[in-house]
């Protein structure tokens, strides 16, 4: 019995505690989305107060994203080895540390080096929290709150920007930093006495007083304790890194999914930098250009939604596959319906919905395909492979706009680019995934 206690967690009704900890999880991505975004706010306020240039501050707004690839490759494999807990707090108590330092950084170099410890951080957590909640939900709501917890990030940001709006003429761009600093300090706390360490890791890692760690948790879940034990049951060894990723078994499925997620970031972050300008360029009027960032939200919102429902009803891989086979036909549609305004809104409202849709599709898949002492490691590398993707997706969409190629071919372009995710997890389906009991009892069926 002890030997199944990961599957029966999986097949056991959530309890309160399990829901807590979730939600936890998604608010610390909430904090995540504003941190994120800040800087963008911030931005007009910083160039016009220091007298910037725009070449210098896009090397401040450079510093987060390479930081979060930094984070991805370089830490997030950490709680594999360590732990998923101490991971989760360490990050994002330097996050707290550093939005706190940039309200109060007064030249250049410091704002760009606080921005990149902050992407540091963000890159760590988008992958440890994600395996927090593979480990602590059940079939009937895992993938669905996978699909929730990247809606947060959205919301996140969201909210920041109505927080910045309504600080910036009293109180300056400096507020900004303060505010989220000190709201994450008070998610920190509660971190602190909320968030536990995984089951799975610690049955499979054996760190010390694991036993006990293992009751106490149970306890908090009405779970019966453990008498012993079990024993590990991964079928990859622990505290390879990446290097372990490249390894048989393991090597197939980690080389389709780094593929299908640089495709997918090369669409969505072309599409969330570039389409309020395309519009504009196709005559319709700055302000309802401006204005489709609502509707490509709202898009976003329910294609998340709608992969956390339908996943837990059918084979996640395929779904995944026709979402962003969705998104290559909604994107050719997009430049072959323009200049028809009404098309091209909603075109790109379903642009949005395929696209975030199957990125929660994409995580869903990557977190169910690893052990649980890669898990960590696997999911910290897609999220890494996939900041390339959004660094080249909004420079090649520059290049075509300023080389005047008309819309009906560069968004074919960008509608190959997003069947290349469609054909690699088609690929992937072939074979089935590698993960341990606790997965394969969470998986859809």
């Amino acid at each position: 019995m002890d030997q199944d206690a990961p599957k029966a967690m999986a097949d056991a009704p959530m309890t309160p505690f399990q829901f807590a900890v979730v939600l936890l999880c998604c608010v610390i991505n909430m904090a995540d989305g504003a941190d994120v975004i800040v800087m963008a706010y911030a931005a007009p306020l910083i160039a016009r107060q220091w007298q910037i240039t725009p070449e210098v501050l896009g090397m401040v707004f450079a510093a987060a994203p390479v930081g979060m690839a930094i984070g991805a490759f370089g830490l997030a494999p950490l709680a594999d080895r360590v732990g998923r807990r101490v991971i989760i707090l360490s990050a994002f108590g330097g996050i707290t540390i550093c939005m706190l330092l940039t309200g109060v950084a007064d030249t250049v170099p410091m704002l760009a080096a606080v921005r990149l410890l902050t992407g540091i951080g963000l890159g760590t957590l988008l992958a440890s929290l994600t395996v927090i909640i593979v480990e602590y939900t059940n079939r009937r709501w895992g993938n669905f709150f996978i699909a929730v917890f990247h809606i947060g990030f959205a919301l996140g940001a969201s909210l920041m920007g109505i927080v910045a709006a309504s600080l910036a003429d009293d109180y300056g761009w400096r507020s900004f930093f303060i505010v989220g600093g000190s709201v994450n300090l008070l998610i920190f706390a509660v971190s602190l006495f909320l968030l536990p360490e995984s089951v799975e890791f610690l049955m499979e890692s054996h760190p010390r007083n694991a036993l006990a760690r293992i009751n106490r948790i149970f306890a908090r879940i009405g779970r019966a304790p453990l008498s012993v034990l079990p024993s590990p049951s991964e079928k990859v060894k622990r505290g390879g890194g990446l290097p372990s990723l490249l390894r048989p078994p393991l090597r197939r499925p980690s080389l389709l999914l780094w593929a299908a997620s640089m495709g997918y970031t090369v669409v969505s972050y072309y599409h969330l930098n570039w389409t309020p300008h395309v519009l504009a360029d196709a005559g319709v009027a700055a302000h309802l250009a401006i204005s489709s960032g609502v509707f490509t939200g709202t898009g976003a919102i329910a294609g998340n939604l709608s992969m956390g429902v339908l996943s837990s009803r059918t084979d996640t891989v395929r779904l995944t596959a026709f979402y962003f086979l969705g998104a290559a036909i909604s994107l050719a549609g997009f430049g072959l319906i323009a200049p028809n305004a009404f098309g091209m809104f909603a075109a790109a409202t379903l642009i949005s919905f395929f696209t975030l849709g199957g990125f929660s599709g994409l995580m869903i898949v990557t977190s169910r395909q690893y052990p649980a002492l890669v898990r960590s490691t696997g999911v910290g590398a897609v999220v890494g492979f996939g900041r390339f993707g959004a660094a080249f997706g909004p420079m090649l969409g520059g290049l075509m706009i300023g080389a005047g190629l008309p819309l009906s071919a560069s968004y074919l372009v960008f509608a190959a680019f997003a069947s290349i995710p469609f054909m690699m997890l088609l690929t992937l389906r072939a074979r089935p995934s590698l993960d341990g009991p606790m997965p394969d009892a969470l998986a859809a069926k």
